[in-house]
């Protein structure tokens, strides 16, 4: 079967840390790695490299934690039916958790949610461990608030908008 390369692109990397990337991913003959964000199919960055969701391209994130296997098989995954196409692996997430999860990552803190949201700050909590979890059952460990963000970016769980700053709920941007 003839396919075209994955094209792959890094971003945010220290240069040591990018080539050692670079030459895991020029390992599999169905990924092309590119210089160019632009031209990349799928972009794979550091946790502290989270604004990379305004590029528009499925995001994986790479950490100190990370193999060769495990990349390669979630950039794979961030393409699964050829360029261009994000994977369907997203998480079910409930209305509210939802909303708990766009004013969390806005910034937010969780008490300030729970004040907003009319619940309280362990309602939050376990609502962010579910989203979690949920991540967790789809193979995508987040540990820290800004893989979350990273993965709700490329996901669609969270716009470019809401990280420009826009402090309005779900609901509040249906009805705006």
């Amino acid at each position: 079967m003839d396919v075209t390369a994955i094209r792959v692109g890094l971003a945010g990397m220290r240069p040591v840390v990018a080539e050692g990337v670079r030459s895991w991913l020029r390992q599999d003959p169905r990924l092309m790695v590119v210089e160019a964000a632009d031209e990349a199919d799928v972009l794979v960055c550091d946790s502290g490299a989270c604004v990379l969701g305004l590029h528009h391209r499925p995001v994986v994130l790479f950490t100190v934690d990370s193999g060769r296997r495990e990349l390669i098989a979630e950039v794979l995954e961030a393409v699964p039916h050829g360029r261009g196409t994000a994977s369907g692996n997203v998480p079910r997430l409930s209305a509210r958790e939802h909303a708990a999860l766009c004013w969390w990552l806005g910034s937010l803190t969780k008490a300030s949610v729970a004040r907003r949201m009319g619940i309280s700050p362990h309602t939050v909590e376990m609502y962010i461990k579910r989203i979690r979890q949920k991540y967790a059952d789809l193979g995508h460990h987040l540990p820290t608030k800004a893989d979350l963000l990273v993965r709700a970016v490329a996901d669609g769980l969270y716009t470019p908008e809401d990280l420009a700053g826009r402090r309005r709920g779900p609901a509040e941007a249906q009805s705006a």
